[in-house]
């Protein structure tokens, strides 16, 4: 694996896995987050975006370089959802386990935040197996630049409906 290629790949994930996001959290949710308590004031939130998006970096590299040390080649679809299927089902169980047992969220949103995380992360898999191995890396790092723009846009919309 060309580390050229393994970073290329990465920050092509971590896109899809930002646009997402904010397809979700910044879109679809918005008015779910402000009736959290236990949510840092909005002003808050907006200013530290940046520490969150390192964090989704962070967790991007990590799939990544699990990812490259487990599989040699590209994978079946049944193998990339299998891995996507375990790795994003722990990660949200855990991260649920995890802030329900100190933060004070409805179940509710609890689990629709963990849901996310987990197409987030399989959204991350399905990247990088189509990157890291194979042909027309080109090609499926513009169309996934593309939705990238396209969940932006979406959730540019839904904000200002």
């Amino acid at each position: 694996m060309e580390k050229k290629r393994f970073w290329l790949s990465t920050i092509t994930a971590w896109l899809l896995f930002v646009g997402i996001d904010f397809l979700f959290h910044a879109s679809i949710l918005q008015n779910i987050w402000k009736e959290i308590t236990a949510a840092k004031p909005l002003e808050e939130l907006a200013l530290l975006i940046p520490v969150g998006y390192t964090g989704f970096l962070l967790l991007t590299i990590l799939i990544g370089y699990l990812f490259v040390n487990i599989y040699k080649e590209k994978l079946q679809l049944k193998e990339v959802v299998k891995f996507g299927i375990i790795f994003g089902g722990l990660y949200s169980l855990s991260s649920f386990l995890g802030s329900f047992s100190f933060i004070n969220i409805p179940i509710f949103f609890l689990t629709l935040i963990n849901i996310v995380n987990f197409i987030e992360i399989f959204g991350v898999v399905i990247v990088y197996n189509n990157l890291l191995y194979g042909n027309r890396f080109r090609r499926k790092t513009g169309i996934i630049i593309s939705v990238f723009i396209i969940l932006l846009i979406f959730g540019i919309i839904i904000q200002n409906i």
